[in-house]
């Protein structure tokens, strides 16, 4: 015996398949937003290298990056924190850098537990805010990756 679809079930179907088309046509309609993680632990090293490198590299990722299309992050812990606590501090264009960044919309996410263990006070750092705040810039960074982000090391 041979059966049939009856014509509920049919419109049903209809009506299934014409959401999944719609479903997919905005999809590629708008492109993904691109989202990315910097992991920030190290030293500056002498005369901040490092730090400038990261800065650099930010500031190039950026700019083949769709202005709105993005979501980029540097989520700071242990010695990571020496680029707002010491580098953009001293050094002018370190801190003109972190404000360019901030302004294209790159987050910077500091560890609360660094901030703790190492007895740093959220004042003590270049522009930061208690909106900056992460419990933890590992746990974050392992959140982020779940979210979809991509990790980049410097």
């Amino acid at each position: 015996m041979r059966r049939t679809i009856g014509r509920r079930a049919a419109g049903l179907t209809a009506l299934a398949a014409a959401g999944t088309a719609a479903a997919t046509a905005a999809a590629q309609a708008a492109p993904a937003k691109e989202r990315i993680v910097y992991h920030l632990n190290q030293p500056g090293g002498e005369g901040f290298r490092y730090y400038r490198q990261l800065l650099r590299n930010l500031r190039n990722h950026l700019s083949v990056l769709p202005p709105e299309g993005h979501d980029l992050r540097v989520v700071m812990h242990g010695a990571g924190l020496g680029l707002l606590r010491e580098a953009a501090r001293q050094d002018p264009q370190i801190a003109a850098s972190v404000d360019e960044l901030k302004l294209a919309g790159v987050r910077f996410e500091i560890c609360r537990i660094t901030l703790r263990l190492d007895d740093i006070r959220l004042e003590e750092l270049y522009d930061a805010a208690e909106d900056d705040l992460v419990e933890s810039g590992v746990a974050q960074l392992a959140r982020l990756q779940h979210q979809g982000f991509a990790y980049i090391k410097v």
